[in-house]
């Protein structure tokens, strides 16, 4: 079949950003315009925000919680200052539009160090990763805009503006806290004024933005709040409170505690554990997969040291997006929409007719993320295949393909970047 157009003309290239932007602005309206998901508990925590005496971290409808900083909310009690709540919700869609334009902008800019994709790669690029960004257009999700922020943040150290690129990762961080990993990770990136102007945003943000705006005692009344439900556990200072006590996700803990621990039966009888250890020798296990994990990450960027500065602060970025990917504390799909630098660069691939590590992980995220359809798989394959931690072993095959295959290119492939 012959297609009216070609997939490379500059002309679709240049609206494709647009087109994407609309389409998401339609899921996001479809699915958050008239329902509660997570942008009903953002919007009711942004009425809380001024004046609420509730502990603004505690758990919400479905089991859900707001666990990010406090400032994290101010863009929401904006827009229901401007537009009230019908007229936020509306222009919260329009805003996951616009991100998910900036989102494609970006990725093609920061994949230029590497060559680029071709159009047939970036169709399986969106093949494989687009539920890191569908979740959030149906969810509502504030993860979106913290990818905007963090691939905004690469690009900008790939161009070289050390001091930008700090901002941005340090409005991540304020939006959620887990970006701020970059800040120990770009001093060892050869970017130490880039992790000196995102530690200085990250501060300004959560210690002094709010502090006109909501007056001392509100202030100091939320950062308490924040750090008993999310700071002190971080530090095994305690127990999160903003999360319930398990949910299968991607990370270490989200996959190992669902498989490796009794867990009681879901209200619809449904156990997914296939070994019961107990707390000491779970905990190990955890500890030693997590570090063979970083291994390979470490791995990664140390061989990336070899390639031309943009290429490597692409690769490098990408391994500290995975890394925050497994380690933190909770991680579902649509937090991932911080992790698509390394999903477009996995589809580079695959580097011959007998790569099989890259055909079995392309067939594992199929599996564990757009062929996962009830309708299509059944109940039983369908809750197997989301609770069974496959998307989580696929992102690990992910991060030791890109390790193996991160070296030099021939140098008519460099120039061509």
């Amino acid at each position: 079949m012959r297609l009216p157009f070609r997939l490379d003309d500059s002309r679709l290239v240049r609206a494709l950003p647009f087109v994407l932007g609309v389409a998401a602005f339609a899921i996001a309206a479809r699915n958050l315009i008239g329902s509660y998901d997570d942008l009903g508990i953002y919007l009711d925590i942004a009425r809380e925000l001024w004046h609420g005496t509730e502990d603004l971290y505690r758990l919400r409808p479905h089991g859900t919680a707001w666990a990010y900083p406090p400032c994290a909310a101010l863009p929401f009690a904006a827009l229901l200052a401007i537009a009230g709540d019908a007229g936020a919700r509306w222009l919260w869609c329009l805003g996951l539009g616009v991100a998910t334009a900036l989102l494609a902008i970006d990725l093609r800019t920061a994949m230029r160090a590497v060559g680029g994709l071709s159009p047939w790669r970036w169709l399986a690029f969106g093949a494989l990763f687009q539920r890191f960004v569908a979740q959030n257009l149906t969810h509502g999700q504030l993860s979106l805009w913290v990818g905007v922020c963090v691939l905004r943040g690469v690009v900008r150290l790939q161009q070289g503006r050390d001091v930008r690129a700090g901002l941005w990762l340090g409005a991540a961080a304020a939006l959620k806290l887990t970006p701020v990993a970059f800040v120990l990770a770009l001093p060892f990136m050869g970017r130490p004024r880039a992790a000196l102007a995102q530690l200085a945003a990250v501060l300004a943000a959560v210690l002094l933005l709010p502090w006109p705006l909501l007056g001392t005692a509100r202030h100091c009344v939320l950062l308490q709040q924040f750090d008993r439900a999310v700071l002190a556990p971080v530090a095994g200072a305690g127990t999160f409170t903003v999360v319930t006590d398990h949910h299968a996700g991607p990370s270490v803990s989200g996959t190992l505690d669902y498989l490796l621990q009794p867990l009681a039966a879901d209200d619809r009888g449904h156990t997914v554990n296939v070994l019961d250890l107990d707390t000491h020798t779970l905990s190990v296990v955890k500890a030693a997969w997590l570090a063979a994990i970083l291994a390979v990450l470490i791995a990664w960027g140390l061989r990336a040291w070899r390639l031309p500065p943009a290429r490597r602060l692409a690769e490098q970025s990408a391994a500290v997006m995975l890394a925050i990917a497994f380690t933190s504390p909770l991680t579902r799909v649509y937090h991932l929409a911080g992790a698509l630098l390394p999903g477009a660069l996995f589809c580079r691939g695959p580097r011959g007719r007998r790569d099989v590590l890259w055909w079995a992980a392309a067939a594992a995220l199929l599996l564990s993320m757009t062929l996962r359809q009830r309708n299509l798989l059944g109940e039983t394959l369908w809750r197997a295949l989301d609770l069974g931690g496959l998307l989580h072993f696929a992102l690990v095959a992910v991060a030791v393909w890109l390790c193996a295959a991160c070296r030099s290119t021939p140098a008519a492939a460099e120039e061509a970047t």
